[in-house]
């Protein structure tokens, strides 16, 4: 399965889900020692893509905040998005020349106050008896956890994208 461009993110998501529940999951003691070393390799590229997206993130975090505290500014508020687009390998059996080909795609609100949450690669996302001796990232987990990506599907990816979606927005005028 992968997502279709007809589709909103959000009904893409359902479909994964629906997906999700009615398909045989893979479960992970079933992977072999190989499918393993893949995953591990890939939770790793991860954890990098994370330390290098996290600092740019708060950068820009930082840089909203302080026009908004600024009352010559127009900015009142503001929206600040990430996505994460997971795009199939081109020797896929899905992948269509004249598509966008995604996989998988995450999208969400960036908050640098939690100390949880992408880029904070310190800490381990294997919440999972089966992950002993593994540390998980949190994009890698999400994939697992949150969008019920199978464990055969990860190894469907061949490009990740980042894109950070930043709305600004100021208050009403109120009209007499």
């Amino acid at each position: 399965m992968k997502f279709k461009s007809k589709l909103s993110y959000y009904e893409n998501i359902r479909a994964w889900h629906e997906h999700a529940l009615n398909t045989e999951y893979t479960t992970y003691e079933s992977l072999n020692s190989k499918d393993k070393a893949q995953l591990m390799s890939f939770n790793q590229l991860l954890h990098q893509f994370e330390n290098k997206y996290l600092p740019i993130l708060d950068a820009k975090l930082k840089e909203l905040q302080t026009r908004v505290a600024d009352p010559s500014d127009w900015m009142q508020d503001f929206n600040f998005e990430y996505v994460i687009t997971f795009y199939l390998r081109e020797n896929d059996p899905e992948y269509e020349e004249e598509d966008d080909n995604i996989l998988m795609q995450i999208e969400s609100m960036h908050h640098n106050d939690k100390g949880w949450g992408f880029g904070f690669t310190d800490n381990n996302y294997a919440d999972r008896q089966c992950f002993s001796d593994e540390h998980h990232c949190y994009t890698y987990h999400q994939l697992y956890d949150h969008f019920d990506l199978d464990w055969h599907d990860f190894i469907r990816i061949g490009a990740i994208d980042f894109e950070l979606k930043i709305d600004e927005q100021a208050n009403f005028v109120t009209v007499d």
